[in-house]
């Protein structure tokens, strides 16, 4: 029974994390006008510069950074279903 009941808690805690990381991407999304995928895509090809702004520069790492940990979060849920 407790075995069953930390992963519940482990679940629970993984889809409030998906949540909000999800609600953080959709924040760049919005200020940046690309979704995601094109993000990371043009990001990794070097399409995007690195910006020579510093909040800017921030944001796309961070960015970058939320699309990695979803990810993990995703990877790690599948392992519960």
């Amino acid at each position: 029974m407790e075995a069953r009941l930390k992963k519940l808690n482990r679940v629970e805690s993984l889809v409030l994390r998906r949540r909000w990381i999800l609600g953080e991407i959709k924040r760049f999304e919005a200020k940046y006008g690309m979704s995601s995928s094109e993000f990371i895509e043009k990001w990794r090809r070097g399409v995007i510069p690195e910006p020579d702004d510093p909040e800017v520069h921030g944001d796309f790492m961070v960015w970058q950074g939320l699309i990695e940990e979803l990810n993990l979060v995703e990877k790690e849920l599948e392992n519960y279903f």
